[in-house]
């Protein structure tokens, strides 16, 4: 009885410490799953809350990413430019607060605020145009 016991104990803390090491990789797998279905809100909903890391503040970044990808070109339920755009931008304002120097980041943003230009009467909104201008963007 003993020994049945002492196997199932050790059984037990075997696929404790398994399961611990495979938790980051499920994490990633279920964040790119809910990516790959345009399930943003339930991307960050996942990620809210824990503990704070290098890899869930790269999954953040990830999401955030795509989210304002998927706004600024694939959105067909936004059909006003400007709220599209509007959500574009506060998505790259997450990358970059997670990571200042994310290239594709800053590239959308400078596009977006390109098109901004040609259009001299419109322009973001004003609380998305003071948060890019703390992050060093001409408005």
């Amino acid at each position: 009885m003993k020994r049945i016991f002492l196997a199932l104990l050790v059984f037990g803390a075997i696929a404790c410490s398994q399961q611990q090491n495979e938790a980051p990789q499920n994490l990633a797998t279920q964040i790119d799953a809910l990516i790959e279905k345009d399930m943003y809100v339930d991307a960050l909903n996942t990620l809210e809350g824990l503990e704070a890391s290098e890899e869930v503040s790269t999954l953040k970044e990830k999401v955030h990413l795509n989210y304002g990808l998927y706004l600024e070109y694939r959105d067909s339920n936004i059909t006003n430019m400007r709220d599209k755009m509007n959500g574009a931008l506060a998505q790259y304002i997450e990358v970059l607060k997670l990571n200042p120097d994310n290239e594709k980041a800053i590239s959308e943003i400078e596009q977006i605020l390109g098109i901004y230009k040609s259009f001299p009467d419109r322009s973001p909104e004003e609380s998305i145009v003071q948060e890019l201008q703390a992050l060093g963007f001409e408005v």
